[in-house]
């Protein structure tokens, strides 16, 4: 008679996949479409989760001895990214600038931060600005107009924060990526956003006749940046040390000439993790 106990355990065992010095893998890497982050130039693949991975994977060659055969696959949609990395395989990467906070730890891995990050509240440049951040004030400022975000994202926390404290009948509408919600903006006074500061940059570089402000009193700075990996993957542990181990990554130089490369030295000194 089949033992099934056993059956089980050593179906455990073969499917256990463990990452060993000497050996060849396959890293199946998710992004998302998201200038300067990562995203696709013809054929070529650039920006800074990209030159970061690319370190790490030269990392684990070199200190290791496991040689990674890396494939790309690039979104535009990040709901779609986001859920396609939850159920991935765990040789799986995400660069997508997620926020880490709480709720997505309960389905996904976080590595350490790779960066921090500035999120900015966008309106119309005709929009009249919010001197200060009262329910009296966004209720005049905002009682009017639509929110543009982008679904399961930290900045539509901060969307959902202003209808729920201060403007209680907030219509939310939704877009696929910070490109598309600037768009919106830039074409209507009665819509607003939150984007990060460097797809904000990024996008004013693009369209510099595009008329948009900054609402000041509105931006949220508590956020850091990481890559994600599906549940238990082996990789976060041995990211983490690539990164913030001793003489960690993140300490050296070639990391902060990445971030000028794609930011110049004024964002870099505000993005870089110490």
């Amino acid at each position: 008679m089949l033992n099934f106990s056993r059956f089980f355990l050593l179906l455990a065992l073969l499917s256990t996949h463990v990452l060993k010095a000497g050996q060849k893998d396959s890293l199946f890497v998710h992004y998302f479409e998201n200038p300067p982050f990562s995203y696709s130039e013809g054929t070529e693949l650039k920006g800074i989760e990209i030159d970061i991975l690319n370190e790490y994977v030269n990392w684990l060659k070199l200190k290791k001895n496991i040689s990674l055969k890396v494939g790309y696959k690039g979104y535009t949609d990040f709901e779609v990214f986001l859920n396609n990395v939850k159920t991935a395989d765990k040789s799986t990467f995400g660069l997508g600038t997620l926020t880490i906070n709480q709720e997505r730890k309960k389905e996904l891995d976080f590595t350490s931060p790779v960066l921090k990050n500035v999120a900015f509240c966008i309106t119309n440049g005709h929009a009249p600005d919010v001197k200060v951040k009262t329910k009296t004030e966004l209720l005049k400022v905002f009682g009017n107009m639509t929110a543009i975000t982008i679904p399961n994202s930290s900045l539509n926390g901060y969307v959902l924060e202003i209808k729920k404290l201060y403007v209680p009948e907030l219509k939310i509408s939704y877009q696929a990526n910070p490109q598309k919600i600037l768009d919106e903006i830039s074409k209507n006074v009665l819509q607003f956003g939150y984007v990060d500061a460097v797809s904000f940059w990024v996008y004013l570089k693009k369209n510099p006749g595009r008329f948009l402000k900054m609402q000041k009193a509105l931006s949220q700075s508590k956020e850091e940046l990481a890559f994600v990996l599906p549940k238990g993957s082996e990789h976060t542990q041995l990211f983490n040390e690539f990164f913030e181990g001793p003489n960690g990554f993140k300490f050296s130089k070639h990391y902060r000439s990445i971030l000028e490369k794609h930011l110049g030295s004024y964002m870099t000194q505000n993005m870089a993790i110490y």
